[in-house]
């Protein structure tokens, strides 16, 4: 694990914004994170809020806590801009020597067209289902970050061209920036069953307060501190409402589930330094289905429209939009342990593609331990944990 980005996602744990999809859950992440139809009613709060009358007849349950992150640097991005500004040091001192200039400008020019992502979360739930209004009453935070470098060529030229004077000024316009988003949301996820013709069809709604934090961490790229990222001068905050509808359709084994989440859209502000950004939240409408039996199910999620997150009015286009497919699959033994397999794609390319894997073990059907581990490449991977009581 690198040590960049182990400070990140440390400070990613630690910052008041944890618990959004905004929502780590152990058992779903192992499973791609198809959680719209196959999530069970402990979890429902995060994934669709019908799904928590889908099991009337299960007992009181607790799930707490769920913790998670994930990391995706596949170009080593986040060492690079720590150490650059060794790299640069050396250069400035002495700016006419060919080694430090090559060195320096290569070093430059490494973080040109390179981002990195590292995102948390943490929740927990307390769920009572009933035979005619369920509730699952959930805390969640979620922060996620983009590591994004702007590099400006002319640097690039006055490295490789200095004016050959120690002593003059080899000051760089090129930034280190991280941008960084991060919720909390506390909701009620509220669902009943009704009868159309013979077909039960589940039907929630969740009300939730919000409070969203925004990071914006700009310096010069030599003065780069990842550690620096979240101090109090970068952060900008603001308290809101809003809700989420979900449905879901069984018969037989066969499960359809539609959530459609942050229906009330909001947009918050980052500091302002050369440059604002604005945090997008916006409805996001999720299609699931499952095939779902006492030892196997099949699940499979798609976002029906992208998921847009940061923007500015000028600068270069931030790559942080998303639409994903979720793949998932669990075999389960007998109720006492469950083997979990998964696959997300994104269809806007930001994201490389992620295989997930993860096991559950649920003695006695009462305590249940999940942990999920995401797959990507050498330097970009992911994992999770939750603990689960049922009475």
């Amino acid at each position: 694990m690198k040590k960049s980005l182990l400070s990140i996602s440390l400070a990613l744990a630690a910052s008041p914004v944890l618990a959004a999809n905004y929502s780590i859950d152990s058992r779903i992440d192992a499973m791609g994170g198809a959680g719209t139809a196959a999530a069970n009613y402990l979890s429902a709060g995060f994934h669709n809020p019908a799904l928590v009358a889908m099991e009337p007849e299960s007992a009181f349950g607790v799930l707490f806590p769920v913790v998670g992150v994930q990391f995706r640097d596949p170009d080593e991005l986040i060492d690079a801009l720590n150490d650059f500004g060794d790299v640069y040091q050396r250069f400035e001192t002495d700016p006419t020597n060919d080694s430090n200039r090559t060195a320096a400008a290569n070093a430059l020019r490494g973080l040109q067209n390179k981002n990195g992502y590292v995102s948390g979360g943490i929740g927990g739930a307390i769920a009572i289902p009933t035979s005619t209004i369920s509730g699952n009453f959930f805390v969640k935070g979620y922060t996620e970050a983009v590591v994004m470098p702007e590099v400006d060529d002319g640097d690039i030229d006055n490295i490789e061209n200095p004016v050959l004077d120690p002593n003059g000024d080899y000051t760089l316009n090129s930034k280190g920036r991280v941008l960084a988003f991060g919720v909390v949301d506390v909701g009620l996820a509220l669902a009943g069953n009704i009868d159309i013709l013979g077909q039960r069809i589940a039907l929630g709604v969740t009300p939730k307060s919000q409070k969203f934090y925004t990071y914006h961490y700009e310096v010069s790229v030599q003065s780069f501190d990842d550690s620096q990222w979240d101090n109090d001068a970068n952060q900008t905050d603001e308290s809101a409402f809003n809700v989420d509808l979900g449905a879901a359709w069984q018969t037989g084994p066969f499960r359809v589930g539609f959530a459609a989440k942050n229906l009330v859209s909001h947009e918050i502000k980052t500091v302002n330094y050369t440059r604002e950004y604005t945090y997008h939240i916006e409805p996001l409408y999720t299609l699931g289905g499952a095939f779902i039996t006492d030892l196997f199910v099949a699940t499979i999620d798609v976002d029906l429209n992208k998921q847009k997150r940061f923007s500015a009015p000028s600068g270069p286009a931030i790559k942080d939009d998303t639409q994903l497919i979720r793949l998932g699959t669990e075999f389960n033994a007998w109720g006492w342990a469950q083997l979990r397999a998964g696959y997300i794609n994104d269809l806007e390319d930001t994201l490389d593609g992620a295989l997930t894997l993860g096991v559950g073990l649920s003695p006695f059907n009462t305590i249940h331990f999940d942990v999920a581990a995401q797959l990507i490449d050498s330097n970009s991977y992911g994992g999770s944990l939750q603990l689960a009581f049922t009475f």
